[in-house]
């Protein structure tokens, strides 16, 4: 609310500083000096001379009426007449200036509960509109909706506590079990992650979503072979993304064959991104890439990240392993 206020208070000053020269009352001009009226007095009579007068008499006469003609004129510019307010101009002001409060309003922040840079503001009231249909009935099942809607729109915080509400109602609900477990894979926990998700592909195993993300906490947990058997869940259970997670099964079979310690680091924490074979995938080739030949740049971006790599946690062990693998290739 206070940053509306603070809004309001801006545009208003903005409109009043843009109108203020033409409500400022202008201030009153001295009284015009006689010399003026002198001069086109002088003028005339220069120019009544000069009509009788002839030859050289004639000449000098009309110069020296040119000369108070100019005299005249430049004391005319000394005064302008002040421009009167248009109501054309005024108006087109006017409507300027609401269109840019009206787009600062509509298009800044402040925003509503629940809208963030990805939701729209129609998003966002649909998404206060069903919290507060939840808060009032109490209902499980609109406690999920309003979760779900949440988690459809990446705002992950708001889906947390709108799926803990209705695992506190309804404690056996397979969608909120299975959505909890996601988003403790996603925020880093694998291990409870998979911990819910395993309840979750129980109850409900014909959910393609519940495996694939078993098979991915699997993995990053370092159990190949689990990770196999909750991806082909997935293919079992209709998944729709296929081809990526057959990869993905042939990525952790090359793990349970890896004869070296860095090959199984980077099948486990590489190969994702790079490729089983280092080809290439969501993240650059590595095989034949010339950075491999250089450890410390290697070091760098693994543990630093760098760019949409994010950082990758290995201890001295691993990371020695790891380089010697890539060195290889």
């Amino acid at each position: 609310m206070l940053a509306y206020l603070i809004l309001a208070l801006l545009f208003v000053l903005a409109l009043a500083y843009a109108l203020w020269p033409f409500f400022r009352t202008p201030a009153q001009p001295f009284p015009e000096s006689p010399r003026p009226e002198e001069l086109r007095a002088e003028l005339e009579v220069l120019k009544s001379l000069a009509r009788e007068a002839e030859g050289e008499e004639r000449k000098r006469l009309l110069a020296q009426a040119v000369r108070l003609e100019r005299q005249l004129a430049e004391l005319g510019q000394e005064n302008p007449t002040p421009r009167r307010l248009s109501p054309l101009t005024l108006g087109a002001v006017t409507l300027g200036l609401l269109a840019l409060g009206v787009g600062l309003w509509a298009y800044t922040v402040p925003r509503l509960p629940g809208e963030t840079i990805i939701t729209s503001r129609g998003e966002a009231r649909e998404l206060g509109r069903l919290q507060r249909r939840a808060e009032q009935s109490g209902q499980a099942a609109d406690w999920l909706a309003y979760a779900n809607k949440a988690y459809e729109l990446q705002d992950f915080e708001r889906a947390v506590r709108g799926y803990l509400k209705v695992i506190e109602l309804e404690p056996r609900n397979a969608t909120a079990v299975r959505r909890i477990g996601i988003l403790l894979f996603m925020s880093g926990r694998p291990e409870e992650g998979a911990q819910a998700l395993e309840l979750a592909v129980r109850a409900e195993p014909e959910v393609p979503e519940g495996w694939l993300f078993l098979g991915n906490a699997y993995f990053q947990l370092g159990r190949p072979a689990q990770a196999i058997a909750a991806w082909e869940g997935y293919l079992k259970a209709g998944g729709e993304a296929r081809e990526q997670v057959q990869n993905l099964i042939q990525t952790a079979k090359n793990q349970l064959g890896a004869t070296s310690l860095g090959q199984q680091v980077y099948l486990a924490r590489c190969a994702a991104c790079h490729g089983a074979q280092a080809q290439g995938g969501t993240g650059p080739r590595l095989q034949g890439n010339p950075i491999r030949k250089v450890p410390e740049a290697v070091r760098e971006i693994v543990l630093k990240g760098r760019g949409q790599m994010p950082a990758v946690a290995l201890n001295e062990a691993e990371m020695q392993a790891l380089l010697q693998y890539l060195g290889g290739l």
